[in-house]
């Protein structure tokens, strides 16, 4: 099973960055990750310059967790494949104006929407990762 850790705009911790990005993609989600059964989260930040993982420390103030059906060893071989990609700043704002995506750099919600696809996860086989937000990941789960 994968937990898809939403970060919330209204979280102790957010900052600048956070309420910016709340902003821009007028979303209460500002940041996702996908937790894995090894407790390391996965995603792309522009905090950490790109594509990695990390410990996770469970924090139900912070984000909202969702339960999902995908392939572990898919999501883990995607990462490995996009480890040291860097984050995809200008695929951000690619989300509202149509500029070119590179396929070296990702941000996180394209990031985890194109790993949950290509886990076999049927809510994202429709979904284009290049122009999904964190909040749209919610909407697709919650559905």
């Amino acid at each position: 099973m994968i937990t898809v850790a939403l970060y919330s705009v209204n979280a102790p911790g957010a900052d600048f960055s956070d309420k910016l990005i709340s902003w821009y993609c007028d979303n209460e989600y500002t940041h996702v990750e996908l937790i894995l059964s090894d407790g390391y989260m996965y995603s792309s930040s522009g905090r950490d310059k790109g594509v990695r993982r990390k410990k996770h420390i469970k924090d139900d103030k912070s984000w909202t967790y969702i339960e999902v059906d995908g392939n572990e060893q898919i999501i883990l071989d995607f990462y490995n494949m996009t480890l040291h990609d860097s984050y995809d700043m200008k695929g951000l704002v690619g989300i509202v104006l149509p500029l070119t995506d590179r396929t070296d750099e990702w941000f996180c919600s394209e990031w985890c929407s194109n790993a949950l696809k290509i886990s076999g996860n049927k809510d994202f086989w429709l979904v284009d990762p290049q122009k999904t937000k964190p909040n749209d990941i919610y909407n697709i789960l919650v559905k």
